[in-house]
């Protein structure tokens, strides 16, 4: 005959820890859910969307109206947005980080309306 285990608190912790890390990996949103709302009465006011994210992450979906340029093509980035160095832009990758990038040496240049609206997943989970 076999013995019986007893369950214990510390079995019960560690389903309810891994359960709630399931549900929330489930829910993760790649971005910043703040941000990302900030970011919409910009881009329906007419602001510039640029999708910092590389060619095949644009073409498997982006916000309608975006245009693509990689992070780190600060010439045609400077040439996209023109010459008046406060036109209002919004840019979006997939968390954010690459924009900050983008957005480092752009501020170098002097633009100065420039918005980090950080990820794709959290302007879509945000939008009107």
């Amino acid at each position: 005959m076999r013995k019986q285990r007893k369950s214990t608190p510390l079995m019960y912790a560690l389903v309810i820890l891994f359960t709630a890390w399931m549900i929330n990996s489930a829910l993760a949103v790649n971005g910043n859910i703040d941000a990302a709302k900030q970011a919409w009465p910009m881009i329906e006011s007419g602001a510039l969307v640029i999708d910092v994210r590389s060619k095949q992450e644009f073409d498997r979906g982006h916000l309608d109206g975006a245009i693509n340029i990689d992070w780190d093509d600060t010439e045609a980035l400077m040439t996209a947005i023109g010459s008046d160095k406060q036109r209002q832009v919004v840019f979006y990758c997939r968390t954010g980080n690459r924009v900050g990038k983008s957005i480092v040496v752009l501020k170098s240049e002097g633009y100065t309306n420039i918005f980090n609206a950080t990820g794709l997943d959290a302007l879509n989970a945000t939008k009107p």
